[in-house]
C-alpha cells in the first residue's frame, strides 16, 4: 500500500488492484422478472420485491436518521445520485463482499450496530450506489494477522455515482482505510467519513487513510479525518490507468500523523502525481509535530495552496453530522446556496 512498493501482496497486472490478492468475491444475485432471488449465506436469504412493492432492507438494517437541514456552512457539498428503481441490500458478517450488477442502483445498508469483519466491506460493480451511516470494525492483529483482513472498504468498477457518507472506520488492527479502483469512468463521494488509525509503517505495510490508483473520473471529499501510522490520502489515479481524472475536489479533511516525537513517524501525509491540474484543494489541517510542510506532502506544488499544518485540530470546521450507527446526515447545499 503506498509508496515505494505495495508491501501487502502487490500485483503488477493492471487488471487486479495492488491489494486485492485473489479474495473470492460472492454475486449478489438480481432476478429480470417477479422472481425470489436467493442468496444462501450464512443462513440470510435476500430477496428483490415485486416492482410494486416498496424496496426496503431486511428488519435487521439500520435506518438513516433525517433531520431539518443544518445551517448551509455545516452541510455537505455533494448530494447522493438519484437512485432508479435501487435494490435494497443489507451488509452482514457473511454478506459483505458484493459484486453488483452492472447498470443496476443499490442501496446498502449497514447494522445499527458496529459490524466486525475479518476482510474489508468489498463494493464492486453497479451502477450509482449509496451507503449512509455505520461502522465497520476489523480484527486486532493478533485476530487476524494478514494486513488484507484488517482493511476498512474497496470500492471497485461502478459506472456511475457511489456516495458513501456518515461512515466510521475503526478497529484496533486497522491496516487501511478505503480503497479507490474506478477504471469504467465513476465518480466516487465521501462525505462525513472517519477513520481511526491506520497502522503501519515503511517497512511493513504501508498503511493509507484513502489510497487511489486508478480513476476514478471523480473524486469528491467533504468532511474526512483520519489518523495514520505511515501514509495519509495517497492518489495516484493514474498508476494503473493511462487516462488522467476530470477533477478531485477535496474539502473539509483533517489527517492526524499517529506518531509523536520531534520528527513525526509518520511517512508522506498528502501524496499524488507531479502534473495535477484536476487538483481542487480546500480547509485540509494536518496535524503533525512536525514544522515543515514540504517533508509531508509530495509535490509541494499541488498542496501548498489550501492545505495547512496544525499540532492540533483546534479550530477546525467540519460538516455537522457524527459518522457511525447514529448518523444523522445535515443536508446539503443546494445549486443557488453554493
Amino acid at each position: 500500500m503506498g509508496v515505494r512498493g505495495m508491501t501487502l501482496g502487490e500485483r503488477t497486472d493492471p487488471d487486479i488492484s495492488p491489494q486485492s490478492g485473489s479474495r473470492r468475491i460472492r454475486w449478489v444475485g438480481v432476478a429480470a422478472v417477479i422472481v425470489v432471488a436467493a442468496l444462501a449465506v450464512g443462513g440470510i436469504v435476500l430477496s428483490r420485491p415485486r416492482p410494486s412493492q416498496p424496496l426496503v432492507a431486511p428488519t435487521t438494517a439500520r435506518s438513516v436518521p433525517t433531520t431539518a437541514p443544518a445551517p448551509v456552512a455545516e452541510r455537505l457539498t455533494w448530494a447522493p445520485p438519484r437512485l432508479a428503481t435501487p435494490i435494497t441490500l443489507a451488509i452482514g458478517p457473511d454478506i459483505h463482499e458484493l459484486r453488483l450488477e452492472a447498470g443496476q442502483d443499490y442501496l446498502l445498508v449497514l447494522p445499527r450496530n458496529p459490524l466486525l469483519l475479518a476482510g474489508e466491506l468489498v463494493i464492486n460493480g453497479g451502477r450509482n450506489v449509496v451507503l449512509i451511516g455505520g461502522e465497520i470494525v476489523v480484527p486486532s492483529i493478533a485476530d487476524a494477522p494478514d494486513p488484507h483482513d484488517r482493511r476498512g472498504l474497496l470500492l471497485k468498477g461502478q459506472t456511475g455515482t457511489v456516495h458513501i457518507e456518515g461512515l466510521r472506520i475503526s478497529g484496533a488492527g486497522l491496516s487501511e482505510g478505503i480503497d479507490i479502483d474506478q477504471r469504467d469512468g465513476a465518480v466516487v463521494q465521501l462525505e462525513n467519513i472517519a477513520i481511526a488509525t491506520v497502522h503501519g509503517s515503511r517497512a511493513t505495510n504501508h498503511a493509507d487513510v484513502v489510497q487511489v490508483w486508478a480513476g476514478p473520473a471523480q473524486l469528491l471529499i467533504d468532511g474526512l479525518t483520519g489518523t495514520t501510522e505511515y501514509q495519509g490520502l495517497f492518489l495516484l489515479p493514474d498508476q494503473f490507468l493511462s487516462k488522467p481524472p476530470e477533477s478531485y475536489d477535496l474539502r473539509r479533511i483533517v489527517i492526524t500523523s499517529a506518531q509523536s516525537g520531534p520528527t513525526g513517524g509518520a511517512g508522506y501525509l498528502l501524496w499524488t502525481t507531479d502534473s495535477t491540474p484536476w487538483l481542487s484543494v480546500s480547509d485540509v489541517v494536518l496535524v503533525d509535530p512536525r514544522t515543515d510542510l514540504r517533508g509531508m506532502v509530495r509535490p509541494f506544488s499541488a498542496w501548498e495552496q489550501g492545505v495547512r499544518l496544525q499540532s492540533d485540530s483546534v479550530g477546525v470546521r467540519l460538516p455537522r453530522g457524527t459518522p457511525g450507527v447514529s448518523y444523522s446526515s445535515p443536508g446539503y447545499v443546494t445549486q443557488g446556496e453554493m
